[in-house]
């Protein structure tokens, strides 16, 4: 016996679209339930429901022994009761996340569940693009900025409740690189060093402290790059030390307190391009940021609609959600409402802010 779970509509005029039950070898949508409801117009979010038959649940275990275990239990006495069958696959170090996702989705899994950070929803999402499979999210990483921003319970139970309880669902846009496929944000310059820096052990030992731990240890190498950024075809130059393609508006949000509301389901990226005059420019902007008051370091802001590329003159590193995926050049494509997430119902009924 399986569990009714939100939905969300499919078409911008609110219509329902047609599709076919949920198939051991077909991935599709399931037919709109009876529930006397009216769509709303908005495609991103609606909590109607349709049936939870199985689910399957990416968990990883390098959150530490509490979270893993409150995680095992927490599935073993929700799904249970709600007789909802459910496997559970554990990270391990080298994971192709995003693959293992979708060659799972061909066994007729009708819900897949991310126990983890940012890191590993990020993974998970990459093998949900194109599939009208929907996410949950049990946040137990050390920032959880998707979680956060969509409303999502950062208890483990309560956000496990969300499966065989009230729920809808909201559409959220996601990044593609190459064959890859990112939420957070993607960026070129001191970032990437304080990512490096940001180890497993360093997060579960100071939790976000890691990253500014990791900042103090290297922002007095960051040097200003020359670089060119073309965003839905229309290049510019700066002398930057970031430029960060931004999905997520968690991370702006507690960096520049003036700057444009970002929304996860905006249906675009926005980038972020930041500058220091100088070396002793650096510590004050440590300061602000901690005190949460706003800092202006020759910041712009570029609205992205389709895609957007970052060049330099030499190679420089790139990270996306957290990983060093490669060096410059490197192209961003925009991916409006890629994936479904569960949320609690009143995060399914309003819209996010604009």
């Amino acid at each position: 016996m399986g569990r009714r779970m939100g939905r969300d509509v499919d078409r911008k005029d609110g219509s329902v679209p047609t599709g076919t039950p949920q198939g051991a070898g077909s991935p599709g949508l399931m037919p709109w339930a009876s529930s006397g409801e009216t769509p709303p117009s908005n495609p991103r979010w609606l909590p109607l429901i349709e049936e939870v038959m199985k689910v399957f649940v990416v968990l990883n275990p390098a959150a530490g022994q509490e979270a893993h275990a409150s995680v095992r239990d927490a599935l073993a006495r929700r799904l249970g009761a709600a007789q909802i069958p459910y496997e559970v696959h554990e990270t391990v170090e080298g994971d192709a996340i995003g693959e293992i996702v979708r060659a799972r989705l061909r066994e007729g899994f009708d819900l897949v569940v991310a126990a983890g950070g940012d890191g590993t929803v990020s993974g998970v999402v990459d093998g949900l693009v194109e599939s009208s499979i929907p996410l949950c999210i049990l946040p137990t990483g050390t920032g959880n900025l998707i979680a956060r921003e969509l409303g999502i319970p950062t208890g483990v139970d309560e956000a496990v409740a969300l499966i065989d309880g009230p729920s809808g669902t909201r559409r959220i846009d996601a990044m593609r690189i190459g064959d890859r496929v990112f939420i957070l944000n993607v960026s070129v310059g001191v970032s990437v060093s304080v990512v490096r820096s940001a180890t497993t052990g360093l997060k579960n030992r100071l939790g976000r402290l890691a990253y500014l731990w990791g900042i103090l240890l290297r922002m007095f190498r960051w040097r200003s790059h020359p670089l060119t950024v073309a965003v839905d075809g229309v290049a510019e130059e700066y002398r930057a030390i970031e430029v960060s393609v931004m999905n997520c508006g968690m991370l702006p949000k507690a960096l520049y307190l003036n700057g444009p509301t970002l929304s996860v389901d905006d249906g675009h990226l926005d980038v972020f391009v930041l500058g220091m005059k100088a070396i002793r420019d650096y510590p004050g902007m440590i300061f602000n940021v901690l005190a949460g008051r706003p800092f202006d370091f020759l910041w712009r802001f570029l609205e992205v609609e389709k895609h957007a590329t970052i060049r330099s003159d030499r190679p420089l590193r790139v990270q996306a959600d957290g990983d060093i995926v490669g060096t410059t050049p490197v192209e961003i494509e925009v991916l409006p409402a890629a994936v479904r997430v569960l949320v609690p119902q009143e995060a399914a009924t309003a819209p996010s802010p604009s």
